[in-house]
């Protein structure tokens, strides 16, 4: 098992888009500067800095930070029981201490809880060693990994998983974009301390998760992963 060692997480902007029947939820933050308890809910080492970035850990060992919007929201059709589509999109940094040298990584998550139970390193504050691949943690998370877990069957130190309800990715790929219209892909280092734009969409009429990764604000047409799951067995209504 890798060392860990201190980093840094900065997310510099969250957008979260929900459909709900026929309406549509969503919320926005341009920078969290301005924000107030009532509008996100920090944990553990998490904070906002005074420029207005949510730094999720520092660079203290084995410690975890959480950042949730505080309300929940209805992701299924309670009819059918089909879970809605949903986008979202978000920047995020991961600044080593030491370069080229990182700790486990960090997730966008839906969960059923802001209180996770989750232990640091390869747990990535999401789930522990009781609880990890179980059916009942109704978990969906995209990992952005930089250390190799060979216990998880990570395929490097240095990819993107989906990860459904444990921390063995369903589907991974080594950190990457697509440019020049869709036809290059272009590596990069999670760890490098850069700005990574992400998008984490899903299209219920398919069934379908895709990852979408760039270094500017435009997105790419062609999906950096692709997993297809019908999420309405993961997701709980709320």
């Amino acid at each position: 098992m890798p060392t860990l060692v201190q980093f840094l997480i900065s997310v510099l902007m969250l957008l979260l888009f929900v459909q709900v029947s026929s309406q549509v939820n969503q919320f926005l933050y341009a920078g969290f500067k301005d924000i107030g308890p009532n509008n996100l809910t920090l944990d553990g080492f998490a904070k906002i800095e005074k420029n207005g970035i949510i730094r999720l850990t520092n660079h203290t060992n084995n410690i975890t930070g959480h950042a949730f919007y505080p309300l929940p929201f209805q992701l299924k059709n309670s009819t059918t029981g089909k879970a809605f589509s949903f986008s979202s999109s978000f920047v995020l940094a991961v600044v080593p201490q030491y370069p080229n040298i990182g700790g486990h990584g960090m997730a966008f998550t839906i969960a059923t809880t802001k209180d996770l139970k989750g232990l640091p390193i390869q747990y990535l504050g999401l789930l522990n060693s009781s609880n990890v691949g179980n059916f009942s943690n109704h978990l969906f998370a995209v990992e952005f990994d930089t250390v190799q877990d060979f216990g998880f069957d990570d395929i490097n130190d240095n990819h993107v998983g989906i990860d459904i309800n444990g921390l063995k990715s369903n589907a991974s790929v080594i950190a990457s974009y697509y440019t020049d219209n869709d036809s290059t892909k272009q590596y990069f280092n999670i760890k490098s301390g850069k700005p990574i734009l992400a998008w984490v969409d899903y299209d219920s009429s398919l069934n379908l998760v895709s990852v979408t990764l760039s270094s500017t604000s435009s997105k790419p047409k062609k999906p950096t992963l692709s997993f297809n799951v019908d999420l309405s067995h993961v997701l709980h209504d709320t």
